[in-house]
């Protein structure tokens, strides 16, 4: 029996593969097989990720062509002082620097190496929440700590860290 993986694990491994071939075009077929998930999943997950604002893409008869959507970033505010020497403590304690808006914006492949693992997202108003990421898009990050699931917006973030 074949293993077919989630819609999230889909659109992880969809936007992989268009960061290294930065298209793509084929059936839906084609796409279900290189995703391992049903062909009947593949238009919901086209449109939730286009709806997402993560790619373009049209049909021309059976054909498909999956683009990244392109964007202008934004300029991102800058952590505190105090955000700042906490950051670097925990650098100093092993901890990785996911994303931080002095190095431009979240980095996707970064996020993805800390699927499941704990965090710490420092926010612009100075606050932070630790908890394990559980998944993320363009938009947001979704994370479970001793409260529940939590939705965080990146717009609202300066830096993430977690433990390697």
């Amino acid at each position: 029996m074949k293993r077919y993986k989630t819609l999230e694990d889909a659109q992880i491994e969809l936007i992989e593969l268009l960061e290294e071939e930065g298209e793509f075009r084929g059936s839906i077929e084609e796409l279900a097989e290189r995703l391992s998930v049903k062909p009947e999943n593949i238009k919901p997950l086209l449109q939730l990720m286009k709806s997402a604002g993560d790619i373009v893409y049209e049909e021309i008869e059976d054909e498909l062509i999956i683009r990244p959507a392109t964007f202008i970033p934004l300029l991102p505010p800058t952590p505190t002082e105090e955000q700042k020497e906490e950051i670097e403590k925990k650098l100093s304690e092993g901890y990785r620097l996911i994303a931080s808006s002095y190095m431009g914006g979240v980095q996707s492949r970064e996020l993805r190496q800390a699927m499941g693992k704990r965090i710490i997202v420092f926010f612009r108003n100075g606050s932070r929440l630790e908890g394990r990421l559980k998944g993320f898009d363009r938009f947001t990050l979704k994370m479970r700590n001793y409260r529940g699931n939590i939705l965080i917006y990146k717009h609202a973030i300066s830096t993430i860290v977690y433990k390697t």
